[in-house]
């Protein structure tokens, strides 16, 4: 697929996911499209856990429960290493682990599947740590957002977005 069709066609798949199991090279293949992205004075603090089947996916519902996660045969969990900026006054965090989402999620539907961004149910520090614990990561780690994978059962539903021109100015704001 074109990479611009690749863009226009990702979407955030809210339904349920086939309980088709996601082979683990094309789970592998989406993660280190998410390793690919930059990072901040190349911190690399981003680390991945992928949740290769059912059980272990249920594993964290088991902590919240999301309509995403609910039927979801795999996920990639997005964590970042606290640590990575310690020594230094900046930190891109937030950056490194958008950037490798958006690039996991671009891959997931370039290989024919379906994901979703899920980073509101770990605001919740209970929860971030519970999840943590589930993931084995330690407290020097965040979990920033998890990615259910899977083939879409059915046709997602897909929020419009706004036209091209109420987003895009030329030159100054406004025109």
């Amino acid at each position: 697929m074109d990479y611009f069709d690749v863009v226009d066609s990702r979407y955030s798949h809210k339904e349920k996911f086939l309980s088709d199991a996601v082979p683990l090279d094309v789970l592998e293949k989406i993660a280190k499209a998410g390793l690919a992205a930059p990072t901040g004075m190349n911190s690399q603090c981003v680390k991945l856990v992928i949740l290769q089947n059912r059980e272990e996916v249920e594993a964290l519902c088991q902590v919240v429960s999301t309509d995403g996660m609910l039927t979801a045969p795999a996920a990639i969990a997005v964590l970042t290493d606290t640590e990575a900026y310690k020594d230094s006054p900046y930190n891109f965090e937030m950056e490194d682990y958008s950037a490798a989402a958006t690039q996991m999620l671009l891959a997931a539907t370039a290989l024919g599947y379906s994901s979703l961004w899920l980073d509101s149910p770990y605001f919740n520090e209970k929860e971030q740590k519970e999840a943590r614990a589930v993931l084995g990561a330690s407290d020097k780690y965040h979990l920033r957002v998890v990615l259910p994978i899977g083939l879409p059962d059915g046709v997602g539903s897909r929020r419009e977005k706004l036209p091209f021109k109420a987003r895009v100015s030329y030159g100054v704001m406004g025109k």
